[in-house]
């Protein structure tokens, strides 16, 4: 095991010792290599900066040993899916993934494996720097290194002015919240690059965290079908949140390019206030008819081609009328309960309501006082519009940490 910033500048020696120049960088291949292999040295000579191939590297430890005398002293041009260690990764940011952070690179960590030189790892502490500034800044200090192996780290292809095989499905593991809170910590251009490589579900359960600038930013910047289908992914009242935030003329092209029944409720919720119970109500929730047992009920949960989440209960409503609230069963008394039982014997009746134009905190405070899990949302026919659920509460209380994570700083 070596690093990088040991060998930079070093001699580099021809087969007989001679001298044939310095380090000036070290080229890696990113591709589909676990570790990503050296393909060169670019090595300088007075003025001139050429290309010494690994394939001719003896040892690489200290100084560059060479197994010919000769090289090829054509200027050094920089290929596609090549990165320079020193000029496109030492200094700059990664991304940490089992540490879920943003972290820099102070060093890199290199080694010799079955007979070729590769990226092993990276060094993030403060000492690797205080090496790199000489023997006086580590006087009195704990000499440590924190390695985070290369495979647990994401490279950002932006970094690099060339065109890179990069792969980001590891991110995709990552909670959204934790990817948001990276995407918000990264530049625009950075931020762009990862919600590009994001499937739909992930990018917009992961834009649903990102700050309010952020994800304007990002959906303004990005070809708008593909903004369309992300917004149809977030929930009506995220996608009615994100949309306010950009030009009237985007917000409308977007919606008009989203399927009709997801605009439409993003419509909806577009014409109540920013601040009320009707903007932060989701639409998405079941109704049962009051004829129904527990069994029924259940088996139209199972049916479903997609569950609300969270699923805290049914709403039971007239069969003639499926828009009038009769009450709720929750979802722990449907389990519990006999499947012959009449969801009207086990539903609950005095329940607490809302109304659209109320203000959010309201709602906050009703399922606070009533320990609930949900309220409904009626309008002026008592007509059952939404539901107000515990964690859109807690997004309206506690904003600075739950509803809108704004970027951090990373180790």
């Amino acid at each position: 095991m070596f690093f990088l910033t040991a060998i930079m500048d070093r001699p580099v020696e021809g087969k007989a010792g001679e001298a044939i120049g310095r380090i000036e960088d070290v080229i890696v291949r990113m591709g589909d290599d676990r570790y990503p292999p050296i393909s060169g040295l670019v090595v300088r000579d007075g003025p001139r900066r050429f290309f010494v191939s690994a394939n001719l590297l003896q040892k690489l430890n200290g100084a560059a040993r060479l197994s010919s005398s000769t090289v090829d002293l054509q200027p050094f041009a920089r290929r596609s899916g090549e990165v320079l260690l020193r000029r496109d990764v030492l200094d700059h940011q990664l991304i940490d993934i089992t540490g879920r952070r943003i972290v820099r690179v102070n060093d890199v960590q290199l080694t010799l494996v079955e007979g070729a030189y590769r990226v092993v790892g990276v060094d993030i502490s403060p000492q690797a720097l205080l090496r790199r500034l000489g023997p006086r800044a580590l006087a009195g200090r704990i000499v440590g290194r924190q390695i985070v192996d290369w495979t647990d780290v994401q490279y950002l292809a932006s970094t690099a002015p060339v065109q890179l095989k990069v792969s980001y499905d590891r991110l995709a593991e990552l909670h959204p919240v934790d990817l948001a809170r990276i995407v918000d910590a990264l530049s625009y251009r950075e931020s762009a690059e990862i919600v590009a490589a994001l499937d739909e579900e992930t990018a917009a359960e992961t834009l649903e965290e990102v700050s309010d600038e952020r994800v304007a930013d990002l959906l303004e910047g990005m070809d708008q079908e593909r903004a369309a289908d992300i917004l149809e992914e977030m929930a009506p009242g995220a996608a009615a949140d994100a949309l306010e935030d950009l030009d009237d003329e985007v917000a409308e092209q977007l919606l008009a390019r989203m399927e009709p029944e997801e605009a439409a409720d993003v419509q909806a919720l577009l014409e109540y206030d920013e601040d009320s119970a009707g903007r932060i109500m989701t639409t998405d929730f079941v109704r049962v008819p009051a004829r129904s047992t527990v069994g029924e009920a259940l088996a139209l949960i199972r049916s479903l081609e997609e569950v609300p989440d969270p699923l805290l209960a049914v709403y039971v409503v007239e069969p003639e009328d499926p828009a009038t609230l009769r009450g709720l069963v929750r979802l722990r008394t449907l389990i519990l309960s006999a499947p012959a039982t009449p969801v009207t014997e086990v539903m609950d009746e005095d329940l607490p309501t809302v109304a659209p134009e109320d203000r959010a905190e309201n709602a906050a405070r009703i399922l606070a006082e009533y320990n609930l899990l949900a309220v409904p949302v009626l309008d002026e026919e008592r007509h059952l519009l939404g539901i107000v659920t515990v964690d859109d509460a807690l997004a309206v209380l506690l904003p600075e940490i739950w509803q809108r994570r704004g970027g951090r700083t990373f180790a």
